[in-house]
């Protein structure tokens, strides 16, 4: 993820230490940038009265804050903030600083516990203008901000139905659109099947030969690598005539005993920037969505294939359709034969070990019908492929767990988990508390 922008607001009552008000801001403004947060209102002065704060405030919102952070400058009036937060639609944060003479710390706490007495949802900030855990806390939150935002705009494609009776895969999308504002499109296979069936084998042919020049090998037949570049098209086409902004299908089962399997077609799509997943899994899907905003490069969608609990390694697998950007370069990705016993079709896997690196783990799942994501950090390690075929000839990630591995398992509920390189659980935590979602945070234990 980018640059984020917020507004950022410096309240303060007339007869109060304005000046020390005013210092504030302008270090905040100036720590904030160098941090990566862009700040969309830099030249408004402190605020001393309601409608200066919510005409800031709506300025804010027309210039693409993606949330407001109010600071309490000095000692205030709360109606001041409390009536700003109710107009905006934008999710509000309340920064104190811990400066004696100002009373920056009461006007916070006055304004923080009205909004709170109202349910008002709202992020709490505490400490001074260069604080670098205040600015990870307000940089967290405007990603967050903006990942809720997509996600509410977004539209998810469901290619097929529930596969290998796995229940936790199955979701509301009436529940999804309440929570998240997520619209999902059902979509019958048969539809990918067509569409797979009319691309012209010329341009599969074009695709593969591109593909062959990127891998360092692709020993699977040539039927099979020309219907995975055929489905490959076939998604890409759903996905433009569709709109969609991610989604996921079914493919094992029906799908891959009549054509072939999405192996192939769903790393490449997820390498261009599309999120992708397979057996028609809601909460991965819009948990690799999620997490492909934060990080800015594909999420991980697979299964935790044993967590060591004497050294807190957990080790991932998938499939087929690991992205290949996750590989540590693009000729250590090999191309092989999809398992006979996946479906008679077969198909093209990628094989590598997920590159080393700082990971993160964000699972949205359903304990008695409530959301909760499970969030766990981890570094990732290589591993030869020796170590990889003991289990399948299918890519894999090695990863070095941050809290207790036993929480990190029971934590799991499903035979799938979502990652992304990256430290993102900050944002995640933000993203949880913005939604409304209850964070089984195994870091935290």
């Amino acid at each position: 993820m980018g640059k984020v922008k917020i507004g950022l607001i410096c309240v303060s009552l007339e007869g109060e230490h304005t000046e020390l008000a005013q210092k504030f801001l302008r270090e905040a403004r100036q720590a904030l940038e160098a941090a990566g947060v862009g700040v969309v209102n830099p030249q408004d002065p402190v605020t001393l009265d309601g409608g200066q704060v919510a005409a800031q405030c709506r300025a804010a919102q027309e210039a693409g804050a993606e949330g407001i952070v109010y600071m309490a400058g000095t000692w205030l009036l709360a109606t001041h903030i409390v009536d700003a937060v109710l107009q905006s639609s934008l999710p509000a944060a309340v920064w104190g600083i811990p400066e004696p003479v100002s009373f920056s710390s009461v006007g916070c706490n006055v304004v923080h516990g009205a909004l709170d007495e109202m349910n008002i949802p709202h992020k709490l900030l505490y400490g001074m203008p260069g604080d670098p855990g205040v600015l990870e806390e307000i940089r967290a939150f405007a990603q967050a901000a903006q990942a809720v935002r997509k996600l509410k705009n977004a539209r998810m494609g469901l290619i097929g139905g529930r596969t290998i009776c796995a229940y936790p895969t199955a979701a509301d999308p009436n529940q999804i659109k309440a929570l998240f504002g997520t619209e999902v499109e059902h979509i019958d296979q048969l539809v990918l099947l067509e569409k797979a069936k009319q691309v012209p084998d010329a341009r599969a042919e074009e695709w593969l030969k591109a593909a062959r020049g990127r891998y360092g090998s692709m020993n699977v037949s040539a039927e099979t690598l020309k219907k995975s570049a055929k489905v490959y098209f076939a998604l890409k086409e759903i996905v433009r005539e569709y709109a969609l902004d991610f989604f996921s299908v079914k493919c094992i089962g029906e799908f891959l005993d009549t054509y072939t399997s999405c192996c192939l077609a769903l790393s490449a799509l997820n390498d261009e920037g599309i999120p992708a997943q397979c057996q028609c899994n809601l909460n991965a899907a819009v948990s690799g969505y999620v997490l492909s905003l934060l990080a800015g490069e594909p999420a991980y969608f697979g299964d935790i294939n044993m967590v060591d609990t004497r050294d807190g390694v957990a080790r991932l697998i998938n499939c087929g359709s690991i992205p290949g950007r996750l590989a540590s370069a693009d000729q250590e990705i090999q191309i092989v034969e999809q398992y006979a016993y996946m479906g008679l079709g077969r198909g093209a896997s990628t094989l590598f070990c997920m590159k080393p690196g700082r990971i993160t783990f964000g699972t949205l799942g359903r304990v008695d019908g409530r959301y909760v994501m499970s969030i766990a950090g981890g570094e990732a390690f290589s591993q030869p492929l020796e170590k990889l075929r003991e289990v399948r000839s299918w890519a894999q990630g090695f990863v070095r767990l941050d809290g207790n591995p036993q929480e990190f398992f029971r934590n799991i509920r499903c035979n799938h988990s979502v990652a992304a390189y990256g430290d993102h659980r900050l944002a995640l935590r933000e993203f949880c508390r913005q939604t409304g979602v209850f964070a089984l945070d195994n870091d935290a234990i």
